[in-house]
């Protein structure tokens, strides 16, 4: 080869080489770039995303309180006891006094065999019991009524027969004779706001 041809050939050589050297440098820079650029956009992003531990806390933690409300119920019990009503027009212990003297004083067998207990009649039959209400009617009652005791309990006994009566009142009587006082005790039951008297009206049945 001609030596003036070879000088010239190396000399484009050399540039090529350095343009290619100079090349490689710019595009390594580039990725340099590219990766520090890439690495501070992924450190930024990274760092923007987290959350302090308290704002985090404060922010998306959600306290639920929950109240639980206890009833308590009472229960009352009312314990009540049953007692016999009297109707607000019950005879007086003094008005049944007065219709019985006066049946007796008037000879009124039909009151007196009325006005009678029920459980004189159970005892002796309702026949014996007429026949002794008209045997003392218009007989008389010389008696006044001194006084009579709260309703209760008695036990009415005669001829050997005894039945425990509710809702009894006893009723002491006087009866003055030659000038001396003498006391009696007898027995009124209250029914359905009325008083009935209790006898012996003779054999029980």
């Amino acid at each position: 080869m001609n030596n003036k041809y070879v000088g010239p050939a190396l000399m484009g050589l050399g540039v090529i080489l350095v343009l290619a050297g100079i090349v490689r440098l710019v595009t390594g820079d580039d990725d340099a770039d590219s990766a520090s650029t890439v690495a501070s956009t992924s450190s930024s992003s990274t760092t923007s995303s987290s959350v302090p531990v308290e704002d985090a806390s404060s922010t998306s933690s959600t306290t639920t309180s929950t109240s639980t409300s206890t009833t308590s119920t009472t229960t009352t019990t009312t314990t009540s006891t049953t007692t016999t009503a009297l109707p607000s027009t019950s005879e007086s212990p003094a008005e049944f006094f007065t219709v019985l003297k006066a049946a007796l004083d008037n000879g009124d067998a039909a009151t007196l065999r009325d006005r009678m207990s029920e459980a004189t009649i159970d005892r002796y039959g309702a026949e014996q019991c007429q026949s002794y209400a008209e045997s003392v009617a218009g007989t008389g009652l010389d008696r006044v009524l001194v006084s009579t005791s709260e309703l209760a309990t008695w036990d009415y006994t005669t001829d050997g027969a005894t039945t425990t009566i509710a809702g009894v009142t006893a009723a002491d009587l006087e009866q003055t004779v030659n000038g001396q006082t003498i006391g009696q005790t007898t027995h009124w039951q209250l029914v359905d706001g009325r008083y009935t008297w209790f006898t012996d009206c003779g054999t029980p049945v």
